[in-house]
């Protein structure tokens, strides 16, 4: 993972800080957050500049040079309406702010957390920074390290105390959240599904539990879904099952991830073959987890995690599955597989079996599962379907905390209909006359759950970036690995 700044604390005043850059914010309308007029004086402006590419919206940013102060530089950060302030804009803010100065500053200060005025605020401010400072340089021969090594966060006094508690939740959220990135971002040639296993074996080992199935083993297991997807690929599948066992645990759950390592479509190939290089991404469902895993021993999770990572890479071959081809699941369904880009929902019904045989309390996919998600909600946020109103609720209510937008979406029944097959139990498309892509892709994965609660967060658009922005990077952007863990968090 790349290296990320320091963050700190502190409560003195900013005209005491010696650092190269000092972030101050900025409302639409030209109105100063805490600090931004001291800053702005001491650079001998009485108000601020008016500038075209400036006007105080959420991210915007302009330096200014500080010659004679104890910064180098000042630069202001947009924060948006003054009325429409939260936690989420302040990670925001301060993402922008510190993406933009990550290669150019070694120390920078900021006194986001002051315009709330809450811990909350701090730890959004804290990971709004480290998510702004990532940047995956691994692939490069020669890597350019960033400059940056500190930030300092300005706070209330009243609120010093709490700091700590803030700072320590913030760098645990933002390392799982770059983990997830890392292994998105690594070049599919480099990340195969056993690559992928050993990876989460060396991170995770000694820390949770790790089992890893071979080909044999999930032959031995009938776990159709990861063979089928992978018969056309020259890399064999992998299921990787991760336990977290915390003392006295109040609660069980697992996670199931979609790990498309790389997918071209199979025999069903995708178009347009420009856009292909994306679907190294396909695999966002299990990078998140894996943040999950990495953060949850140095968490005060009490709730007991399990995991079930389908590892694949779908490629079309001569040995690759067929459209019309029938698989036949550890449970009995028989499954025709009418479009061999409709892969994903195949290898994670072998990890919702096995979910639902481990007779935890609830049941959670994450899974890069359709572009219809995006057409329904956009790219920007998570799509949400479940069998139980209390896990929704749940889910929903993290996603706003850790401010990833997140959307609820039905499992209409009569859309079931769509996915009736002349030859199998099910199909694993819907009927393109009805649409609702999502909610099919919902309803297929819903067969599998045996009734236990179970949510399915669709996170086709949000896990991937064609451009950076705010606190997230480009390409792969880590969601949802925060919205899981601030709803373990709650849980326990």
């Amino acid at each position: 993972m790349s290296q990320l700044p320091n963050v700190h604390v502190t409560t003195d005043a900013i005209t005491d800080l010696a650092v190269d850059v000092l972030v101050v914010p900025v409302f639409r309308g030209a109105i100063e957050g805490p600090g931004t007029d001291t800053a702005l004086r001491a650079v001998g402006l009485s108000e601020v500049p008016r500038d075209a590419s400036f006007r105080g919206k959420p991210g915007e940013v302009l330096h200014l040079a500080a010659p004679g102060q104890p910064w180098g530089r000042v630069t202001l950060v947009g924060l948006g309406r003054l009325d429409e302030l939260d936690t989420a804009m302040v990670r925001r803010a301060a993402g922008a702010a510190i993406r933009s100065l990550v290669t150019s500053a070694t120390t920078v200060a900021t006194t986001l957390p002051l315009v709330e005025a809450s811990v909350g605020s701090i730890q959004a401010a804290a990971e709004g920074a480290l998510l702004g400072a990532y940047r995956y340089e691994d692939a490069r021969g020669t890597p350019s390290p960033a400059r940056l090594t500190d930030v300092t966060l300005v706070v209330p006094s009243s609120l010093a105390e709490g700091a700590a508690e803030a700072l320590h939740l913030a760098e645990l959220h933002a390392r799982a959240q770059c983990v997830a990135r890392d292994l998105v971002n690594a070049p599919p040639n480099r990340m195969g599904p056993e690559e992928v296993a050993a990876y989460v074996t060396e991170l995770l080992d000694d820390r949770v539990e790790v089992e890893v199935w071979d080909e044999e083993r999930l032959r031995a297991e009938r776990c159709a879904g990861l063979l089928s997807v992978a018969d056309g690929s020259a890399r064999p599948p992998r299921l990787v099952r991760l336990r977290y066992r915390p003392a006295n645990p109040v609660a069980s759950v697992s996670l199931v991830g979609k790990g498309i390592t790389f997918d071209s479509g199979g025999i069903s190939l995708k178009r347009p073959s420009t856009l292909m290089d994306a679907m190294k991404g396909d695999m966002g469902g299990v990078a998140a987890i894996v943040g999950v895993f990495a953060a949850l021993p140095d968490s005060r999770v009490r709730v007991e995690v399990h995991a079930e990572l389908c590892l694949a890479e779908n490629m079309p071959s001569g040995s690759a599955t067929r459209p019309s081809d029938v698989v036949t699941y550890r449970d009995g369904t028989t499954v025709e597989v009418l479009n061999t880009d409709a892969e994903g929902r195949l290898v994670l019904a072998d990890g919702l079996i096995l979910a639902a045989e481990s007779d935890v309390d609830a049941i959670v996919d994450v899974a890069t599962l359709t572009g219809a998600v995006s057409a329904a909600i956009g790219r920007h946020a998570i799509g949400v379907f479940a069998n139980d109103d209390d896990l929704l609720r749940q889910l929903l209510t993290a996603g706003e905390e850790a401010g990833e937008p997140s959307w609820h979406l039905p499992l209409w029944e009569e859309l079931s209909e769509g996915l009736e097959s002349d030859v199998a139990d099910l199909r694993n498309i819907g009927d393109k006359e009805q649409g609702a892509g999502a909610s099919v892709g919902g309803l297929f994965l819903r067969h599998f759950v045996d009734g236990t609660p179970w949510a399915h967060l669709d996170i086709a658009g949000a896990s991937w970036r064609n451009s950076e922005r705010d606190h997230l990077s480009k390409q792969g952007t880590g969601v949802p690995a925060r919205t899981l863990l601030c709803w373990l968090e709650q849980a326990g």
